[in-house]
């Protein structure tokens, strides 16, 4: 033991007896303190606060229970409801206690009356009780108020008694250290029980569950538990704990979640951004900034308030280990030693401090994160809307990549800002702190460290701007891949028939190689520079200012100046780095901010483009556009409609007819309000229905495609399915109208997807129809069918405006009116007696197109009508006059809503009424619940749908080991293990410096001078400058050795196997999904796994040296590591399981956001013109809800976490201190150097713990990116491209004969066969045609010949060649395709033709001439590199049809297979195109055509009937037709009869 020096002797022989808590001095006492004391704090006699000090801590909790109490009464009074709850036990116990507490409270005053004779009125002691009892008063009124009025209880009440526990402790803490319990038991007494009752009430409030109301007890089982937590389970984030114990057990599932609290609800949050922009939008320049600011800002800068606070917390433990380096120094040989309790105060402060900085932190993370996630939906919100106006020119200039980037690049910068931005102010404010520490510690040479931080300003900034200007044009570069890939995607199916493969894979390499990772080596170079500037400042900074403090003072460099001063560096270490990550944060946001406000403020629809109002009668004019002219661009001088008069009305069926590229489409969308109109006007009188050329089918099943969002009507549904035709082809679906149609209608047929269009119109009972050549894609007799039943006089709609853009004839003579464009401009108009008569040019199309029509006599064409079972007779015509009288009954039946249809029996009894306008009044919406699907009862969704799309799969639990170990070996081991050494290195030799410190600064302690100065500062130099090279080695060998090269290898793997895949796989993948790997997971694979494994390493590195430095200077520590490690890997565990699964539903619920955008975003026309775009946009915001529901307790789970670990950081802190504090005080001569250091490192500790288990869990969240992308890197191939040892000879296929030999084929295992037992054999030039109703299998069979589906049994040959032993790259090669729907990709006219660019100029001149194309090509800016846009907007679908010709003339084949090729183009075109495909250059070909129109093929040398899969006949034409087969039905739905007369011959 150290001898008792003199004062203690003192301290201890005055202490109890003279002065205790009662006592009373009455001269020379100080003010208001009747106590001999003082005010103190510190007795002048013991290590202990003074008597009436004690009081003064009293007195601020009891103040803070009148105010806070008074503000909670406000509270509970204005902002709550009162509940009827029953009053129980609980109730009636606390306010019991309370008030014996109170009658405690009052004995206690009554004996310090007692004691305190003639003074006790001026005294502190006594109103200290007297201000307690008032507080008691307050805070039990707030207690009786919180029953009724609140599920939680109050805040303010919970903080009252845990504050007034501990000044009760201290207090008594105290009064036994005066031994009051031998002098004054009666006041001692009734101090313990305040003290016990005090307890017991806390307890009583805080862990025992409130009653609640029988209304809140049924409450919501899924509501977000932080709606009733309790202030400290807010603090500690208890309230996650449930949640993460239930994930600890099993998998989380998304209905695991719970619903989000109503302010972050998406629909919440996008009303109040709105409200914010409206403003906004009425200055000159709105800002996007200021309206976040306005609708977000509240808890944000509350979060602010509480991050200040934490920052000041921050310095405090430098300042408190200064004490502690004091206080062990004093046990030196020579020094005066404190005594111990002062040490364990010590100690016990920094725990303190370090538990308050915890919970402020995190409280300020929590507001941060939720701020970013109501931006996030607000904002994701706000894009969708915005695309639902956007006009054409608005439209023109941003792809749908472009737009689904906003959504997923932009508005996520704007959330990642949130986490960032408090640093804007916070750093620099931290940076000040540390300074003024500093100051106080070493005077003026902290100025040269400032110097060094302002001399190192500029050098960043440069860095800074470098890096940004990289990261943009990164943003190019992916943008053009993430295009190039949606397009490969969208296109699979024309990359494989045209064997484009190869080419298209060198596209994307030279982006992906050349571009990109090019780019990304010199952001990792850059990155490298620097990490190396901020690793060496705070170490330049503490040279310099060690150097300058040694050169100008004399006083010694001693540990206690030193190793406080290293504290302070090394928390400057923080807001140094996080600055310039601020910094190019908010640059990054400010660039989204930027684009977002060109987007958001984008020009919209022309609002009065079309003025509309209510339906008319029958007979009135509902459809008028007036001298109107209209432009796509308003801002190009191209008008694409001039002077157009036009008027439709009600009943009235017109048509609009003209060239490719006249304009039909757009007069429709004129209708639309699409167009931009420079003048004239449009006037729509009623609801629209539109029915888009190219058929837009959404991601869902068929029934739902059809119904779009209008309520359930089984009757009319049943009518609107058999007229338009879809009977047959749902009894074919796998599921009926069940089946999932598959991402843009993938799973259907064109002529399936054009009816479900059709019927989707139908069902919709609108006013106005405005269909875009719907009978185009459909066979003959169907289009015949399609207009008996819909569209002509006895159709569904005969009572409705119907106006048919269109090219086929037939139905001319149904229409009412016909109008010819030409140029933009009407200029034949009339009844298709009216046109007959004129003789102009519609009557010439009609004649080429109907020479022989009309030999068939009338009852031939009614006995045999394509549909008996529809054959319901709809009424006669009805005269005029009674048609009033309907409508009055119709809206007589409406408000009575009665049944839709009374069963029409055929001609049963009553009088027959016309059909249209008593059943079709207009279909109501359903309201919105939930995502499309969830609305039909869940009982029925038992059945196993076999065309369900595959779920996503997300991997369930821990990450495979050869996940890591394939990224590692991706990565190349060797660079791997340099790569670890010099982590090693770098470390040892920043612990080095520290070590090195610690002798210099003892040295210079025992010299009482500081010798040697040069010799350590040039040492020290040398350990810092050592460490930050191989921090900068470290980086570079990650960055370009490791990562980089890892990601290219993946990436090359993954699209490989991609293009390799068959096409099944991209029918049940949607496109989405496959993009979001090929866009985030490889940013992550890029960008962000290199710098998690990096931070991962570091961090565990730092941890395991600091634990080893704590042992070194205290041993006894090694006995915490064991049970602490233990703790800290529990609460990994548990952790890294539930979040992992979060993380992983985020993700997955990610992913159907853009997928609903994207599909919306293709068929915006479509949704305005039903007028569904809020339909659509709350699905879209009931998509991003579940994206949250995932995101918020993820986010949660991290401040659980954080919370945790930091307690154990504390607790080692609180180990480090006392077990220092005790080894000193029983004189183990431990050397104040030595804790200087141990603590220095422990105050660190806790952020490199809380660092490891996040970037564990970031490293696991972010390999599962690995994962994903080796799934889809090993997914099933086709068939090999080039088998080497079954080359066919390059002439092969010299003859171009082809034979099916017993062939049959299924899409994918698990369906039924598509083609069944096929048998054909087409000679040499023969020409053939495949005919057959919609699903017969005709396309299957071009599919098979391609080798796109595999056969299940048989084989084709193809001059004796068997096409299933030959690579497919050979096959596809040679054979020649004009497909159904020609695939065109963004690019050059001469990429689309020629994407190898294998052909030279004149070639490519002649196909264009052969094709038609030649004058349209020449007259585009550009010619052959005209530029042509995404899926080929710029041109017509007519043109690109022709385009997809011009590929088949390149192709040197003897086969040709025409799929549908012509079914897009007009009359004339498809004329002349017959013209070239019967010319000399096909005359040595092979042509099979699969039909529609049964004229294109009438003239071929043979015919194939295919009916379900089977061939039924295979003869020529007119041998065809004399045996009465299928052939000829079809030939006579078709009117064609007469082309074949009775000889045979075709005429």
């Amino acid at each position: 033991m150290i001898p008792l020096n003199s004062e203690q002797l003192v301290l201890q022989s005055l202490s109890p007896a003279s002065h205790t808590y009662l006592d009373v001095q009455e001269k020379g006492a100080q003010p208001f303190c009747g106590n001999g004391e003082g005010w103190g704090p510190m007795s002048p006699y013991r290590w202990d606060f003074t008597p009436c000090f004690l009081d003064v801590t009293v007195v601020v909790v009891c103040l803070w229970g009148i105010l806070g109490g008074l503000g909670a009464i406000w509270y509970l009074y204005k902002k709550c409801q009162a509940e009827p709850v029953k009053k129980d036990w609980h109730f009636y116990t606390k306010l019991a206690v309370i008030g014996l507490l109170f009658v405690a409270t009052i004995v206690q005053a009554a004996l310090q009356i007692h004691h305190f004779k003639g003074i006790w009125f001026g005294d502190f002691r006594f109103w200290t009780t007297i201000i307690n009892l008032i507080s008691l008063g307050v805070i039990a009124f707030v207690q009786y108020v919180e029953h009724w009025r609140s599920r939680v209880p109050n805040g303010i009440v919970l903080f009252y008694w845990l504050y007034l526990n501990i000044a009760y402790g201290v207090k008594l803490r105290s009064l036994v250290s005066q031994e009051m319990h031998k002098k004054y038991l009666p006041y001692f007494v009734t101090f313990a029980v305040s003290l016990g009752l005090a307890l017991f009430e806390f307890v009583l409030e805080w862990l025992v569950p409130k009653r609640v109301s029988a209304y809140d007890a049924l409450g919501d089982e899924d509501e977000c538990p932080v709606e009733y937590a309790n202030i400290f389970s807010i603090l500690t984030f208890n309230w996650m704990t449930p949640l993460m114990r239930y994930g600890y057990k099993d998998f989380l599932t998304q209905d695991d979640l719970w619903n989000l609290r109503k302010r972050d609800t998406t629909r919440v949050t996008a009303e109040t951004f709105d409200e914010a922009w409206e403003q906004q939008l009425e200055k000159k320049k709105p800002s996007l900034w200021i309206a976040m600011i306005q609708s977000f800002s509240g808890p944000y800068l509350r979060g602010a308030i509480i991050k200040t606070l934490s920052d000041c917390l921050n310095f405090v433990q430098p300042q408190l280990l200064r004490f502690l380096i004091t206080f062990v120094d004093s046990y030196r040989a020579g020094q005066k030693p404190e005594p111990a309790i002062k040490g364990a105060a010590i100690a016990l402060a920094m725990f303190a401090v370090s538990i308050a900085q915890t919970a402020c932190l995190h409280q300020y993370f929590q507001r941060a994160f939720e701020t970013g996630m109501r931006i996030k939906s607000s904002l994701t919100a706000a894009v969708y809307r915005k695309s639902m106006r956007l006009s054409n020119e608005g439209r023109a200039s941003k792809s749908t990549g472009d737009i689904v980037n906003y959504m997923a690049v932009d508005v996520q910068r704007l959330q990642d800002i949130t986490q960032f931005g408090q640093q804007l102010w916070s750093a620099p404010f931290q940076i000040l702190l540390c300074m003024l520490s500093l100051y106080q510690l070493v005077g003026v040479s902290m100025f040269a460290g400032v110097g060094v931080m302002i001399a190192m300003i500029p050098i960043n900034g440069f860095i800074a701007r470098i890096s940004k200007s990289l990261q943009k044009k990164q943003m190019k570069n992916k943008d053009a891949r993430t295009r190039l890939m949606t397009e490969i995607l969208n296109n699979m199916k024309s990359i494989k028939l045209y064997a484009w493969g190869q080419a298209f894979m060198n596209k994307l390499n030279v982006i992906r190689n050349d571009q990109e990772l090019h780019t990304l080596r010199k952001i990792g170079a850059v990155t490298a520079i620097a990490n190396f500037t901020w690793s060496t400042t705070p170490f330049f900074v503490s040279c310099s200012t060690f150097a300058v403090f040694v050169a100008t003072n004399d006083r010694p460099l001693s540990t206690d100046i030193v190793f406080p001063a290293l504290t302070l560096f090394n928390l400057l270490t923080f807001p140094l780095a996080v600055l310039p990550m601020v910094i190019t944060a908010i640059i990054e946001a400010s660039v989204a901010v930027g684009r977002l406000t060109d987007y958001f403020t984008a020009p919209e629809l022309q609002p009065d483009a079309v003025l509309r109002s209510d339906s008319v009668r029958h007979g009135e004019e509902s459809v008028r556009i007036r001298d109107a002219t209209f432009t796509w661009n308003k801002d190009e001088d191209r008008n694409v409609l001039h002077d157009i008069n036009f008027s439709a009305r009600r009943g009235e069926f017109s048509c609009i007819v003209g060239r490719v590229g006249a304009g039909k489409s757009s007069l429709l969308q004129t209708m639309l309000g699409d167009l931009y109109k420079i003048k004239g006007e449009v006037v729509m009188r009623g609801a629209s229905a539109y029915v888009a050329q190219s058929p837009w089918v959404m991601n869902a099943s068929a029934r739902e495609n059809i119904v779009f969002g209008h309520r359930w009507d089984p009757t009319f549904y049943d009518r609107t399915i058999k007229a338009c035709a879809l009977t047959d082809d749902f009894a074919i679906l796998p599921d009926g109208d069940s089946t999932e149609v598959g991402e843009r209608g993938i799973g259907l047929s064109g002529g399936q997807k054009a009816r479900l269009t059709l019927a989707r119109a139908v069902y919709a009972r609108a006013d106005i129809y405005m269909l875009d050549d719907v009978l185009s894609a459909v066979d003959q007799h169907v289009g015949r069918h399609i207009i008996d039943n819909v569209l002509g006089p006895k159709g569904l709609l005969s009572g409705k405006t119907r106006i048919l853009a269109t090219n086929a004839i037939p139905v001319l003579m149904e229409a009412h009116n016909i109008a010819l464009l030409r140029d933009g401009r009407i200029i034949e108009r009339g009844t298709y007696e009216q046109v007959t008569a004129m003789k102009g040019e519609i009557a010439q199309l009609i004649k080429t197109a109907s020479s022989e029509e009309s030999e068939q006599s009338e009852d031939d064409k009614t006995s045999d009508s394509p549909s008996t079972e529809s054959e319901t007779v709809y009424g006669n015509e009805t005269p005029a006059e009674d048609v009033e009288e309907e409508e009055a009954l119709e809206e007589e039946e409406a408000q009575e809503d009665v049944g839709y249809l009374a069963p029409i029996k055929p001609n049963g009894g009553g009088p027959l009424r016309k059909g249209s306008s008593v059943t079709l009044r207009r279909a109501s919406t359903a309201s919105f619940r939930g995502p499309r699907g969830k609305t039909t009862d869940e009982e029925e969704n038992k059945v196993v749908l076999k065309s369900k799309q595959s779920k996503e799969t997300s991997e369930q639990g821990k990450v495979k080991r050869d996940i890591y170990l394939e990224y590692a070996k991706a990565s190349n081991l060797p660079a791997v293990a340099v790569y670890l050494v010099m982590l090693v290195g770098a470390q040892t030799a920043q612990i080095g410096g520290s070590v090195w410190l610690k002798d210099w600064a003892s040295v210079n302690e025992r010299a009482g001078r500081n010798p040697d100065v040069a010799k350590y500062l040039g040492i020290y130099f040398a350990f810092g400058v050592g460490s930050a090279a191989l921090v900068v080695f470290q980086t570079l060998i990650l960055w370009i050795f490791c990562s980089i090269e890892a990601s290219r290898k993946l990436h090359e793997r993954m699209a490989f196997a991609i293009f390799r895949s068959p096409m099944i796989f991209f029918e049940t993948t949607p496109s989405g999904r496959i993009l979001n790997r090929f866009s985030s997971d490889i940013y992550r694979i890029d960008e962000v796994l290199a710098r998690t494994f990096n931070m991962l390493f570091t961090n565990a590195g730092r941890a395991a040296f600091t634990l080893v430095v704590i042992c070194a200077s205290t041993p006894i520590f090694v006995a915490l590591i064991i049970p602490l490690g233990g703790l800290y890997l529990w609460i990994q565990k548990y952790y890294l399981r539930s979040s992992r699964e979060l993380k992983r539903l985020d993700s997955v619920s990610r992913s159907p956001i853009y997928a609903h955008f994207q599909e919306s975003l293709s068929g915006i026309s479509t949704i305005r013109a039903y007028r569904q775009t809020k339909r659509f946009s709350l699905e879209n915001e009931w998509r991003v809800d579940a994206n949250l529901r995932a995101y918020y307790p993820s986010i949660s789970a991290n401040r659980w976490l954080a919370v945790r670990l930091e307690l154990i950081g504390s607790v080692i802190i609180l180990s480090a201190a006392g077990f220092a504090i005790i080894s000193v005080s029983t004189g183990s001569g431990l050397s104040a150097g030595l804790v200087g250091l141990s603590m220095s490192y422990a105050l660190q500790i806790t952020q490199s713990l809380n660092w490891i288990v996040r970037q564990t869990v970031e490293v696991e969240t972010n390999i599962v990116s690995v994962e994903r992308v080796l799934e889809y890197a090993r997914l099933p191939t086709e068939a090999p491209e080039v088998i080497s040892k079954h080359r066919p000879p390059s002439s092969w296929p010299p003859k171009g004969a082809v034979s099916f030999n017993g062939y049959s084929t299924r899409y994918r295992p698990g369906l039924d066969l598509v083609l069944k037992n096929i048998n054909l054999s087409i000679k040499s030039h023969e020409k053939v045609g495949v005919v057959g109703r919609t699903g017969a299998g005709k396309s299957s069979l071009t599919l098979a010949l391609f080798r796109i589906i595999e056969p299940s049994e048989g084989d084709i040959t193809i001059d004796d060649l068997s096409t299933s032993s030959i690579g497919l790259l050979d096959l596809r090669r040679r054979l020649a395709i004009i497909p159904q729907d020609a695939a065109l990709f963004e690019g050059t006219v001469r990429d689309n033709l020629d994407p190898g660019h294998v052909h030279d100029d004149t070639e490519l001149w002649s196909v264009l001439d052969h094709a038609r194309l030649r004058d349209h090509i020449a007259s585009m800016s550009g010619q052959l590199d005209a530029h042509v846009h995404e899926a080929g907007s710029n041109l017509s679908s007519g043109q690109r049809q022709l385009i997809s010709l011009a590929r088949a003339l390149l192709t040197p084949s003897n086969i040709l297979v025409l799929d549908e090729a012509t079914a897009a183009v007009d009359v004339e075109t498809d004329a002349m195109l017959q013209t070239t495909l019967r010319s000399n250059m096909f005359k040595d070909r092979t042509i099979i055509t699969i039909a529609h129109r049964i004229n294109t093929i009438l003239d071929s040398d043979r015919i194939v009937v295919l009916d379900r899969g089977e061939v039924k006949e295979f003869d020529t034409p007119a041998e065809l037709v004399k045996r009465r087969g299928l052939f000829y039905e079809l030939v006579k739905e078709a009117n064609l009869l007469g082309a074949i007369d009775s000889s045979g011959v075709v005429q």
